[in-house]
C-alpha cells in the first residue's frame, strides 16, 4: 500500500522507497535461488520460483486451512488448531532447519472448500493443512504430500445386537445422511451385494444416532471419524461398537502442495518422515484422537487405522 501526500518531494520519496524495497526483495530472492539451485534445481511447471526459494528469501510460508473441520483443522481461542495444523507446524520447523534460516513465520489463510484447488494453482498458498482426499483426478491439478490420515465408511450399532459386518445388516433398516457420498456408497453396495437393506435417510447425525438408540435402525453408516465424534458425545459410548468392516478401501488424506514443485514436496515428505521417526507424529495423533481434545473436551477414542499404523511403522514411528 502507498500513502497519499500533498508534496511532490514526499511522493518521490515514497516511489524511491518502494523501488528500494522491491530491489532488496529481488536481491534476497536472487541470493536464495543461487544458494538453493544446486539442491533444488528447476522443478516448477511454470516460471514461478519454487516455494523453497521463496520462503528462504522471505522467511514466511503461507498455509491454507479450513474452519469447522475438527479435529483436523479449526479455530481455537482465535488461532488455527487441529491434528493437521500440528503436523504442519512440525513440517515448517523442519523446513526452517533444512533451509538454515533463523525463523520461518507462518501466515495462516482461511480457505473456502470450493476454492482451495484454484488458490493452490494461483500460488495464493504454499501448503493446505486441512483434510483433502488424495485422488488421481486431483493429482492432475495439485501436488500432495505422503498420506497423513486414512478414513473409510463404516457403521455404528448397538453392541448387544452383535452386528460386525455389512453382511450382518442384510434385510435390515440402516440410517445414513441424505446427500452424502457415504449414502451413495451404501446404495451401490446394496445393489452389488444384494443386501436388501432399507435406508433411512436422516438430515443430521443426531437424528441417525437416535434411530440406532431406539432401534428404528440397526446401524448408522458414515465416515468413521464423524462416527467416532458422535460416539464420544453420546454418554454411554460403551453401548456402541464401530465395525471393522468397511464399504470401500480406505481413502488417504494429504497435505496439498503446488503441482510440479518436486523439491518442495521432497522436503515436506522428509519433514513428515522425521516427525514420524522421532515419535512426534504418533503423539500428535494420540492427542487429537485418543485423548480429550480441546474442541469438545472428549476423546474420539479412534485408534490408528491399520493403514496409518503401517505407514508410521515403515518410517520408524
Amino acid at each position: 500500500m502507498t500513502r497519499a501526500t500533498t508534496m511532490e518531494r514526499g511522493a518521490m520519496r515514497g516511489v524511491g522507497g518502494r523501488f528500494a524495497r522491491g530491489l532488496r526483495f529481488s536481491l534476497m530472492l536472487a541470493v536464495a535461488v543461487a544458494v538453493a539451485v544446486g539442491r533444488v534445481g528447476p522443478s516448477m511447471a511454470d516460471d514461478r520460483p519454487s516455494v523453497l526459494q521463496k520462503i528462504a528469501a522471505t522467511k514466511r510460508i503461507t498455509i491454507g486451512f479450513r474452519t469447522g473441520y475438527p479435529p483436523y483443522s479449526d479455530m481455537l481461542d482465535g488461532k488455527p488448531a487441529g491434528y493437521v495444523i500440528d503436523l504442519c507446524r512440525h513440517v515448517v520447523d523442519n523446513l526452517r532447519q533444512t533451509l538454515g534460516v533463523d525463523r520461518l513465520d507462518i501466515d495462516f489463510v482461511p480457505i473456502p472448500m470450493a476454492a482451495r484447488f484454484v488458490m493452490m494453482r494461483e500460488g495464493r498458498m504454499d501448503m493446505e493443512c486441512a483434510a483433502t482426499t488424495i485422488t488421481a483426478e486431483r493429482q492432475r491439478q495439485v501436488g500432495f504430500s505422503r498420506p497423513i490420515f486414512f478414513t473409510a465408511t463404516r457403521f455404528v450399532a448397538l453392541r448387544r445386537n452383535g452386528y460386525r459386518t455389512f453382511a450382518d445388516l442384510a434385510g435390515r433398516t440402516v440410517a445414513s445422511l441424505a446427500g452424502t457420498s457415504e449414502t451413495g456408497e451404501l446404495n451401490a453396495a446394496n445393489r452389488q451385494r444384494k443386501l436388501n437393506i432399507a435406508i433411512l435417510l436422516c438430515r443430521e447425525d443426531v437424528e441417525a444416532f437416535a434411530a440406532v438408540k431406539t432401534e428404528r435402525a440397526a446401524a448408522y453408516v458414515m465416515d468413521d471419524v464423524l462416527l467416532a465424534g458422535v460416539m464420544a458425545n453420546w454418554g454411554k459410548s460403551d453401548d456402541l461398537v464401530m465395525s471393522d468392516d468397511t464399504l470401500r478401501a480406505a481413502e488417504a488424506y494429504g497435505i496439498m502442495l503446488p503441482l510440479g514443485d518436486e523439491a518442495f514436496a521432497r522436503d515436506v515428505n522428509a519433514a513428515l518422515e522425521a516427525t514420524a521417526a522421532n515419535g512426534r507424529w504418533r503423539a500428535i495423533y494420540n492427542a487429537w484422537f485418543l485423548s480429550p481434545n480441546p474442541f469438545t473436551g472428549r476423546s474420539l477414542n479412534l485408534p490408528l487405522s491399520p493403514e496409518l499404523e503401517a505407514s508410521l511403522a515403515r518410517l520408524g514411528g
